[in-house]
């Protein structure tokens, strides 16, 4: 990238940053029905979603359930990826991710948590997105990590111009995390609108930032803005 006037303005939405709860609630409690509500939004609002998945099983809680998870984990997919003293972890392919939701989803399971109250199971579903331009329904033109120079927006793999959304589908309830990065130009007003008439949650209003670069440098400025959903 050359000079700094060249790279866009991006506006980010960050929902939930950690100490905000780390992500929004997603107001269902099936599995089955937040996975409904979060791909109506994907397909509404987003191009190029190929979820990774995975299925993580916590220890504690009633024994009788957990073993009965654990083994139909083992029976699809074999021996978890990752294990440690708060779970276990399965890696998930996506053919299998439905079959893994209608078992979480299943009666026995509603509300079941581990020994700290949370979800006993949770299927997560994590992507790398483009925003989808209303107004063409083709990805946002020029809102890419390289149009904006690979900038790094903190030590956590997070690059402007890079969207993600992370759906955690619990047995006691499912969350939704967004990193969004929209136009900062003329098509921020239709972009955000559309953003608010799609996605699952409601958009906080405290969590907005516009993206300067810096000129002569290879780099961006940023501050908080209100939100831009009129």
């Amino acid at each position: 990238m050359g000079d700094g006037a060249e790279r866009p303005e991006i506006v980010s939405y960050d929902g939930l940053p950690a100490a905000s709860g780390g992500a929004h609630g997603l107001r269902a409690k099936n599995p089955r029905a937040a996975r409904e509500r979060v791909d109506a939004f994907l397909a509404a609002c987003t191009v190029g979603a190929e979820p990774r998945w995975d299925l993580r099983i916590a220890r504690g809680g009633p024994v009788p359930l957990r073993e009965g998870l654990r083994a139909f984990a083992v029976a699809c997919f074999g021996g978890p990826a990752r294990s440690g003293a708060e779970g276990e972890t399965w890696r998930v392919p996506a053919s299998l991710a439905p079959e893994a939701l209608e078992h979480l989803s299943a009666a026995d399971l509603a509300g079941a948590v581990n020994a700290h109250g949370q979800s006993l199971a949770v299927l997560s579903a994590q992507a790398s997105v483009r925003l989808r331009d209303p107004g063409t329904g083709l990805a946002d033109a020029g809102v890419t990590p390289e149009a904006c120079g690979g900038f790094a927006v903190d030590g956590y793999g997070r690059l402007l111009g890079a969207s993600g959304v992370r759906a955690a589908y619990g047995t006691s309830g499912s969350t939704l995390s967004l990193w969004l990065c929209l136009p900062g130009d003329a098509r921020l007003e239709a972009a955000a609108a559309h953003l608010a008439a799609h996605t699952p949650v409601r958009l906080s209003a405290k969590h907005w930032r516009r993206w300067i670069p810096l000129r002569g440098a290879e780099g961006y400025r940023s501050r908080r803005i209100p939100s831009p959903v009129r």
